[in-house]
């Protein structure tokens, strides 16, 4: 049981981080002033600091799904620069074979 839970929470604890801090801007952006998103957007610069004075999640669900929607993202844009990665090795020809001549 130990292991499973090493296995799949550890990696995982960054996102929560992540998750956290998408949460504070989701609040930024509910408390922010405007009549529009973009002016909403352009004010939530200014409710950046009260947003994060306190650690304690809001209880909005909109912060709650903003949060989520941000560390979902984050997390699948890593899965794809993961997945396409390729193996290079520096000062090697990639894909073949070192050829030798001998002479």
């Amino acid at each position: 049981m130990n292991g499973k839970i090493r296995k799949y929470l550890l990696p995982n604890i960054p996102y929560m981080f992540i998750f956290w801090a998408c949460l504070k801007l989701g609040t930024a952006y509910r408390m922010a002033v405007g009549a529009n998103i973009v002016e909403r957007l352009l004010d939530t610069t200014q409710t950046i600091g009260p947003a994060f004075e306190s650690i304690a999640p809001g209880l909005d669900p909109f912060d709650w799904l903003v949060g989520l929607i941000g560390a979902m993202a984050f997390r699948l844009i890593i899965y794809q620069r993961t997945k396409k990665a390729k193996k290079f090795r520096r000062d090697v020809e990639y894909g073949s074979a070192r050829w030798r001549v001998e002479s």
